[in-house]
């Protein structure tokens, strides 16, 4: 194995198959605020960006900081009551988890979720101690297809761009970790397989990685 590697998680889509969660959400907070959003919609324009880009999306305006932040919090509320007692982890994935860290690799999250959510999902699912960083959207000013987030989570880890791995689901995501100039594993969740010919490779699910996976892709 590669010496001083990372791994990095994006959260929704990989860490967890949620994206019917924040939909029906997005949904019930739209049907508050006379809105709507369709599936495709949300699935194109709105999973995997900042709360401050999917509100100014939906309300067709940029909304004021202290609006961002209420309707955000009212949304995310609606999330986390809606997903208690659902959350599943991906196929795989804590196996995977336990493979790199036994093998000493150095994880992170990477998400343009607020720090609540990922305490919410790490807890749900019993993750605690996997994650040595976790890079929120509360420690970035620009939201993915920015490479902030990443990169964050890089200098967090203290591992170079170059030397760290993202898994993503999110077209907006995987050219992040593009821009970042890392390796990007696409996760054929929230896309289809054939939408994500832009990362180094493409899995349906973690039964498909181990630490042999993870050489191979730096080798490419």
């Amino acid at each position: 194995m590669k010496h001083s590697i990372a791994v990095i998680f994006d959260m929704d889509g990989v860490l967890a198959d949620n994206f019917r969660y924040h939909l029906m959400a997005w949904e019930k907070f739209c049907a508050r605020h006379g809105k709507s959003i369709t599936a495709d919609d949300f699935r194109e324009n709105v999973f995997g960006g900042s709360n401050t880009d999917h509100l100014n999306y939906i309300f067709k305006k940029n909304l004021s900081p202290a609006k961002i932040e209420e309707y955000s919090a009212e949304k995310e509320m609606l999330y986390r009551y809606l997903y208690h007692d659902n959350v599943q982890l991906l196929p795989g994935l804590r196996d995977f988890l336990g493979l790199l860290k036994d093998a000493g690799i150095p994880m992170a999250v990477a998400t343009s979720a607020e720090r609540a959510n990922v305490d919410f999902i790490v807890q749900e699912a019993g993750l605690e101690g996997y994650f040595s960083a976790v890079s929120d959207a509360s420690m970035v000013k620009r939201g993915k297809p920015d490479p902030e987030v990443f990169l964050k989570a890089a200098g967090l880890l203290g591992i170079g761009p170059e030397n760290c791995l993202v898994f993503e689901d999110t077209l907006k995501g995987i050219d992040a970790a593009l821009k970042a100039k890392m390796k990007v594993v696409g996760v054929a969740t929230t896309h289809h397989q054939a939408e994500l010919t832009e990362a180094h490779c493409v899995i349906s699910d973690f039964t498909e990685m181990d630490c042999s996976a993870v050489e191979r892709i730096f080798n490419l």
